[in-house]
């Protein structure tokens, strides 16, 4: 097994290494040294130089990830937010709110109270019962409509507040650099 002769990448002195060398230290500046070989080409590599390239394709790959991250959670609660998103009669949609929870809930009470006070008043207590089910039917809906705000907001809230997360540390990344 012989020797290579290579300079130093870093001073330019001659070095000898062996054939399977990978890392040397040059005895003249004492510079840590990454043999490299190309094709029939023989050269050094500077270790401190290689780590500092190998730190920032790292952070740029960090960015990468974050922002990669960002995009997915954006995708995702685009999807998520369609799930809570209620359709109305004429083809639109809207996201439920507390006051058309609130608004089911009292004008369904009210028509049903207001039902049963007419046809009782009427004399005809067997279609009242039809005013009961009109209040069972609006305060369950009421509350369906309730309960999917409440979902719907806490799930914005855990979105904003991850993507807010997110945003941070992406910039604290390019503010450090």
């Amino acid at each position: 097994m012989g020797t290579q002769a290579v300079n130093c990448n870093n001073c330019g002195a001659p070095l000898e290494v062996g054939e399977a060398t990978k890392y040397a230290t040059c005895g003249f500046c004492g510079s840590q040294l990454e043999i490299r070989r190309s094709g029939g080409a023989l050269y050094s590599d500077v270790l401190q130089t290689v780590s500092h390239r190998t730190a920032a394709i790292a952070e740029d790959l960090e960015t990468i990830r974050l922002q990669n991250e960002l995009e997915r959670l954006d995708r995702e609660w685009m999807l998520e937010r369609d799930t809570y998103t209620v359709r109305d009669g004429q083809g639109g949609s809207h996201r439920p709110g507390v006051a058309g929870g609130v608004a089911v809930l009292v004008f369904g009470a009210i028509f049903g109270l207001f039902w049963i006070g007419v046809t009782m008043a009427a004399g005809v207590p067997c279609v009242a019962l039809f005013g009961l089910v009109a209040i069972g039917v609006a305060v369950a809906a009421g509350i369906s409509i309730l309960s999917k705000a409440g979902a719907c907001e806490r799930a914005e809230a855990a979105y904003r507040s991850r993507r807010h997360s997110i945003l941070r540390e992406l910039q604290a990344r390019q503010r450090g650099r």
